[in-house]
This record gives structure tokens, C-alpha cells and sequence, in this order.
């Protein structure tokens, strides 16, 4: 039988992870600013080598994000983006987009209920393939179902709200939080279960659901929403905690959890435009992506 490793040894795990993305992370953003191709390729090299260490049965995902920035890196004629297109789609070169141009495409994009700006590459608001890191465009992905507006009520026909609080990474390498509030500013969010101290990038435990510190340096917004609509993510919200499930860095965590609840109350919810290292979406992008589509 395995022993079980201390919260010491998970530590340092976790620590000599987050080391190895950093310096990944560093020599891409090196190759990125390299004025020339031979220092470009250097860079590049030594990324992959970084990238390397990494294990693939457990980390999966963010070697998918590196290896997408490394090879975006390696475009011809300014090209530094990949991302997945389908057969069919028309992709428009800079030098053809003219006014006149773009106005169609504008008004092509206002007709079918769609922010041209998502389908903009490299607009932060690009729909992004949760295990590649990639930006995607195809309306069957999930930030595309139904329209793109935000879909709050009007403030004056609002009977009641879901408040959001961001509470900011006040701890080095802390990715911070996202909680949800049902007509009340006294938030809710998903947390590894007391006792659980250890959040390894490559450990799932349990979770579950309890109010945030709001004592916590914290920045909240106010979504205007229909009695029904509360009542949708209040039942999400119960839901869960009568049955939270485990707690996972990547795919089960604060974030996933309020984007749930808003979801579940009719509201749209904006996708990672910045294809970081750690998790899909973190918590600071998650809420000013909510934040650029609910302007108050």
C-alpha cells in the first residue's frame, strides 16, 4: 500500500509545479518580445524543454495552453494566434477589411444576434476550448448558445438581483475567488471541504458550499434580474449544496460553481480570453468578463 503523502510534501509538489509553468510561462513571453527569429527559436526551445518536465497523465491541460502559445509563436508574417476553425469558415485578412467591408459584417453579425467582437481573433472576449486553451468560433460551442447580448433584465423591470463578489489574489500565487448571492450581498461559494487544506493542481477532494469572509478585501456586482430568475439559481445554488461532489482546481471549483448559478438564472456568461496557466478561467478574467457585459 502507498503511503499517503503530508501536506509538506504536497507543498512542495505543488510549489516545484507552479515553478516549472512560471519559467515556461517566462520564456514564452521572452520569445514573444524577441525583436529577432534566432533568439525567437531559443526561447522557444527552452520552453519546450521546461514544458517537458511536465507529466502529461496529470497535467494535460496546461501543457495543451503552453504548447498552443509556443506554436502560435512560430507563425509566419504576423501570424500569432491558433486557434480551431471549421471547414468552411472565411477567415478575412487585415488588408481586406475595409469600412465598407466590415459594415457588412457588422450588420450580418447584428441580424444573427451575435457580438462581432467574439469572432474578432484576439478579442478577449473569443470563446476559448477549455482543453486546449485555444480560442474557438464554431456557434455550437457553449458561450454561443442563443444570443450574445447579456441577458439581465433592464434596470427599472428588475424585481430582483444576483450580486457577485471578486475577491482579489491577496496571496502569492492565489488565484482568488468568485461568489454568488442571491438577492443578497452575503455570498456563497465552492471550497475544498474544511480540513482540505492542500489544493494541488493534481488532486480532487471534497467539496462543498459556504458563505465568503466578506470581511476580505472584495469587489462586488450587481446583476438586475426577474423573481424567476432568482429562484433558478437559488435552486442551482441549494442544489449543490445538498450534493456538492468533489472540489477540482481545473474543472470544479469557484468559478464553475457561479458561472452555474448564473447560467441556471437565464444570464450569459463570458468566456477566458487569456489562456493562462493554471485554470480555465480564473477568477479575476471570470468577473471582468461580467463586468464588460453587465455595465451598470
Amino acid at each position: 500500500m502507498s503511503r499517503r503523502r503530508n501536506d509538506r510534501e504536497i507543498a512542495d509538489e505543488i510549489d516545484a509545479l507552479l515553478t516549472i509553468e512560471e519559467n515556461a510561462a517566462g520564456l514564452i513571453r521572452q520569445a514573444r518580445n524577441s525583436s529577432d527569429s534566432g533568439s525567437r527559436a531559443r526561447y522557444l526551445a527552452q520552453a519546450q524543454r521546461a514544458i517537458a518536465k511536465l507529466d502529461p497523465t496529470r497535467h494535460r491541460r496546461v501543457i495543451n495552453k503552453l504548447q498552443s502559445e509556443v506554436l502560435a509563436l512560430q507563425g509566419r508574417r504576423g501570424d500569432r494566434v491558433v486557434a480551431h476553425l471549421t471547414p468552411g469558415e472565411v477567415v478575412i485578412p487585415l488588408q481586406m477589411q475595409t469600412p465598407a467591408v466590415r459594415a457588412v459584417l457588422s450588420a450580418a453579425a447584428r441580424e444573427a444576434g451575435i457580438d462581432l467582437s467574439r469572432l474578432v481573433v484576439g478579442n478577449g472576449s473569443n470563446a476559448i476550448n477549455p482543453d486546449t486553451g485555444a480560442p474557438e468560433f464554431a456557434f455550437s460551442a457553449p458561450e454561443f448558445d442563443g444570443a450574445l447580448e447579456p441577458r439581465g433584465v433592464p434596470l427599472g423591470q428588475q424585481t430582483a438581483d444576483l450580486h457577485i463578489n471578486y475577491f482579489p489574489e491577496d496571496l502569492p500565487r492565489s488565484p482568488g475567488h468568485i461568489g454568488i448571492g442571491v438577492n443578497n450581498d452575503q455570498t456563497q461559494g465552492f471550497y475544498p471541504r474544511a480540513n482540505w487544506r492542500a489544493l494541488s493542481p493534481f488532486m480532487t477532494v471534497p467539496g462543498e458550499v459556504r458563505n465568503d469572509d466578506l470581511t476580505h478585501p472584495h469587489e462586488t456586482l450587481v446583476i438586475p434580474t426577474s423573481k424567476e430568475q432568482d429562484e433558478a439559481a437559488k435552486a442551482f445554488i441549494e442544489s449543490r449544496k445538498s450534493n456538492p461532489g468533489n472540489y477540482d482546481l481545473y474543472t470544479r471549483q469557484c468559478t464553475d460553481f457561479g458561472a452555474g448559478a448564473l447560467r441556471a438564472g437565464g444570464q450569459t456568461v463570458p468566456s477566458d480570453g487569456t489562456p493562462e496557466l493554471l485554470d480555465d478561467m480564473r477568477p479575476k478574467d471570470f468577473f471582468s468578463g461580467l463586468k464588460q457585459w453587465y455595465k451598470p
